[in-house]
């Protein structure tokens, strides 16, 4: 056989995947500093431009749409005709109907009502809707809007008069002359108008939106079962409830987590309606997009550098075994050079000595070949050359080993005995005696038709070296040579004393 290469060395591969890793590990780091500096780019522009930029215009919207209703229920209460109804005596009732009714018909509001304190009626845009008690619970919101000083509230109550429906009531204080008290007065608006409006807000704006009151009661919300029930000092925001419920000149922003997902939270106070109002990003889903990108880079790009170092791995592996094989095989013939027999015989010996398993060398020298060279020319001899190796690759085992020792001198290190070698030789004198060098067409006094081959055998000593054991083989091919040659010797070993 020709001479094969050994496997890349150890070092070579971890030198290869030493710079593998590398590559891989710089693209993963470049992917995820890309990644973390994007991340943070998206959470400060939504801090400190986007949710800003949203809670202002929803709190100009919010205020422009409440502002209407609380104004014309500022107006009832300084309205002389009310007052002039109530200072007579409150006789007739078509009148305050008929003027409530007005009101509610001309602005569009769920319910108008004036509530007199001289008579502790309830008077209603239909008529007298009941008369108040303190002892009454549904009519606590009287009583502590009166006590509280206030010159007017917004209350979320369910409104008895409409069926519970649940309406944003807005009360103004009523008061006469000497700034006696007269009653409370004001306009209702149904939470699902209002509820209506913050839809088109969480969809414009893609933010959960909801108003709060002073006490941290949830006042206006998408979902309908949080009004009135839920306070954000039992929510997940509970750690920054007080902090937030404080705010009142300056809008400030929050960070919480709700679940597994990180929520950044702006707040702003209402002082026309004294809530506060809540725009809340889901910082998670924000990101999603950015960290979808950063995932979907990953995959690429880990999969195109897996190929590029793959493909550089194999190109260098490839390059290196040509320039080993370069290194270690005769150019001409393909068969090993010197350094490859002498890296097939450490091998070989290594056996011996490891396994006892034996191993000959074939040493062999064409006769007749210079007048080759001296008539025909070195390419012709060349080519006998390469049809001599093929000839003897065809003859030798696929695990002998063929080396060109010198410029027609070849040597086989054959596995097996002496005896083995010598049949393995013998196949070979034959197979070149049988090769026609010249060609049919050639004259009869072709020097290439007087070619043959001679070959001196010595197998391979334990602790002997390479050298010595040529050495050997070449004392046998001398004897050949001596008797003609065309023939094959075989070297005793020393016989020990």
């Amino acid at each position: 056989m020709r001479f094969a290469l050994a496997p890349l060395a150890t070092r070579r591969n971890m030198f290869l995947a030493a710079i593998a890793l590398v590559l891989l590990l710089s693209f993963l780091g470049i992917s995820a500093l890309n990644y973390s500096i994007t991340r943070a780019t998206i959470r400060e522009e939504i801090i400190t431009n986007d949710l800003p930029l949203t809670r202002d215009n929803i709190y100009s919207d919010i205020t422009s749409e409440l502002m209407r209703p609380l104004m014309v229920a500022s107006s009832m209460a300084n309205d002389s005709f009310l007052k002039d109804w109530a200072y007579n005596g409150e006789k007739d009732l078509a009148p305050i109907t008929n003027y409530l009714r007005q009101i509610k018909n001309k602005f569009g509001y769920f319910s108008t009502f004036f509530v007199s304190e001289d008579t502790q009626t309830y008077y209603h845009y239909m008529g007298v809707h009941k008369y108040i008690h303190p002892e009454d619970d549904h009519d606590q919101w009287y009583y502590n809007f009166i006590a509280s000083g206030a010159d007017y509230v917004l209350d979320v109550d369910n409104d008895q008069a409409s069926n519970d429906t649940l309406t944003v009531f807005i009360n103004f204080r009523v008061t006469g002359k000497e700034n006696r008290l007269m009653g409370v007065t004001g306009v209702g608006l149904q939470v699902d108008e209002i509820r209506k409006l913050i839809s088109e807000y969480e969809s414009r704006y893609h933010r959960s939106i909801y108003l709060v009151d002073v006490d941290g009661l949830v006042q206006v919300h998408l979902q309908k079962d949080l009004i009135e029930q839920l306070n954000i000092r039992d929510s997940a925001m509970a750690s920054i409830a007080e902090e937030v419920l404080l705010i009142r000149d300056e809008p400030s922003t929050f960070q919480f987590r709700r679940g597994k997902s990180d929520i950044l939270l702006t707040v702003r106070y209402i002082p026309e309606l004294q809530w506060l109002l809540f725009v809340e990003q889901n910082e998670t889903e924000a990101l999603a997009m950015a960290r979808m990108n950063f995932i979907r880079t990953l995959g690429i790009g880990t999969g195109a550098s897996v190929i590029v170092i793959a493909l550089t791995l194999f190109m260098v592996n490839s390059y290196q075994r040509r320039v080993e094989a370069m290194a270690m095989s005769d150019e001409l013939t393909g068969a090993a050079n010197r350094r490859g027999v002498e890296a097939a015989f450490n091998k070989a010996a290594y056996t011996l000595e490891r396994y006892e398993r034996p191993c000959s060398a074939i040493l062999m020298d064409l006769d007749s070949f210079k007048p080759i060279n001296d008539v025909l020319g070195h390419v012709a001899g060349d080519r006998v050359i390469e049809q001599v190796v093929d000839k003897i690759l065809a003859s030798v085992r696929p695990t002998d080993v063929l080396g060109r020792w010198g410029g027609d001198e070849f040597i086989v290190l054959a596995e097996g005995s002496a005896q083995d070698a010598v049949m393995v030789a013998e196949r070979i004198r034959r197979a070149v005696n049988e090769l026609d060098l010249a060609g049919p067409d050639a004259p009869a006094d072709d020097p290439r038709r007087r070619v043959t081959i001679c070959c001196g055998v010595a197998q391979l000593m334990p602790g002997e070296t390479l050298d010595q054991l040529v050495q050997r083989a070449d004392k046998a091919l001398y004897a050949g040579k001596t008797h003609g040659g065309d023939c094959v010797r075989l070297h005793s070993p020393p016989r020990r004393r």
